[in-house]
């Protein structure tokens, strides 16, 4: 038997072709070789580098596809605690992250990404110490503290800083808030209440909305207080001075109102008195100028008696009924008989020179040339300077 050189099919002796594969045949490719023998020959050379490569291209195909696989939940890891951090949830980001970091702590990102979740998480604890100490109402260590925290803060780049601005501002606020609340009791003053009322109106803080209702009560009650001494010294301009200083910050305010209403009321009423205290002070004026002209003395009493030198004395007194001083006083008289005939007519000085209102003068004088008895003194005329 012969077989084919080319594929090994078995042969007819002296066949020129395969009968298979339709190679020609030589003489001495016409050798008796065995089947299986010629298969060996043909694939053994081959088998073991095939197998070898087969083996090693699975194993880099697992690995491969095993990195994918950490690569993917690496990277989902990192997206999903970025998510949390800039919701809000830090230790559930640091809790992903540090896992991350296990199955990639070559990965720098996940390292600068972990560090800053735990600066968060740092400055977080910061604030909780300054709300502490809020609540406690230690002011002073809860400011030092919160100037650290906005120390931090600031320098920090990353995004995920921006979120605890508001709240270390918000903390800023209540401290402000507190404060200014703690002062109240020590402020009397309506310019110092405004600067503080002015400090609170940019906090959204309900703490703040409460402290302004208070600074404007105060407001209403020494604006009111001021208001009150000022009308009762008749102050009336100073008094709605002092009220419409308070209704800037309480323009609504129903008791302001209503006190600046009756301020202005008594003012109208009180300038409608002075000017009829005026009017009349003008109209007294003049009668007493007529007065202090024309009718500034009262004659109290005239005497005329004989002396015991048998001279005669002519005696008398005046009051002053005059406003103002007057001076230089003569008395003009008649002295007449019992016929009411007139003998003499002459005058006197009164003393003293000056006479205030409601004092009494005298004047006298004395004649040595009358004889008989029944003698009259009648005052014709009185003469004065008003000073």
């Amino acid at each position: 038997m012969i077989y084919c050189p080319h594929c090994g099919t078995e042969l007819n002796e002296g066949s020129r072709y395969c009968s298979h594969c339709g190679q020609q045949l030589k003489g001495n490719q016409q050798t008796p070789i065995h089947k299986s023998e010629s298969r060996k020959k043909k694939w053994g050379p081959f088998l073991l580098p095939l197998s070898v490569f087969l083996i090693v291209s699975a194993a880099l195909f697992f690995v491969y596809t095993h990195e994918q696989g950490v690569n993917e939940e690496v990277m989902n890891d990192k997206e999903e605690a970025e998510a949390l951090a800039y919701g809000g949830q830090y230790k559930e980001a640091e809790s992903i992250l540090q896992k991350a970091v296990e199955k990639r702590p070559e990965v720098e990102a996940l390292q600068a990404d972990l560090a800053s979740v735990r600066s968060v998480l740092s400055i977080k604890s910061d604030m909780e110490t300054v709300e502490t100490l809020i609540e406690e109402e230690k002011l002073i260590e809860a400011e030092e503290a919160l100037s650290g925290v906005h120390q931090a803060i600031q320098e920090r780049d990353s995004q995920l800083f921006s979120a605890l601005i508001s709240e270390a501002d918000n903390l800023d606020s209540r401290i402000t808030v507190m404060k200014i609340n703690q002062e109240l009791s020590q402020m009397t003053d309506i310019d110092e209440l405004a600067s503080k009322f002015n400090a609170l109106s940019g906090l959204n803080l309900e703490e703040a909305s409460k402290v302004r209702e208070k600074i404007t009560e105060k407001m209403v009650s020494i604006s009111t207080q001021k208001a009150e001494e000022a009308l009762g010294d008749k102050q009336y301009t100073q008094a709605i001075a002092s009220v419409d200083q308070a209704l800037q910050y309480a323009m609504n305010n129903e008791k302001l109102l209503q006190l600046k209403e009756r301020i202005q009321q008594e003012k109208s009423a009180f300038e409608e008195q002075q000017q009829e205290r005026l009017e009349k002070a003008m109209q007294q004026a003049a009668e007493d100028e007529l007065r202090n002209q024309t009718d500034a003395l009262e004659i109290l009493q005239t005497n005329m008696e004989k002396d015991e030198f048998g001279d005669f004395k002519v005696t008398g007194k005046l009051k002053s009924v005059a406003t103002q001083i007057i001076s230089t006083i003569t008395v003009t008289y008649d002295i007449t008989n019992d016929a009411g005939e007139v003998l003499e007519t002459d005058s006197a000085k009164v003393y003293p020179v000056y006479l205030n209102p409601g004092d009494e003068g005298t004047f006298e004088k004395v004649y040595y040339n009358l004889e008989g008895e029944g003698y009259q003194v009648n005052v014709t005329e009185l003469e004065w300077l008003v000073e």
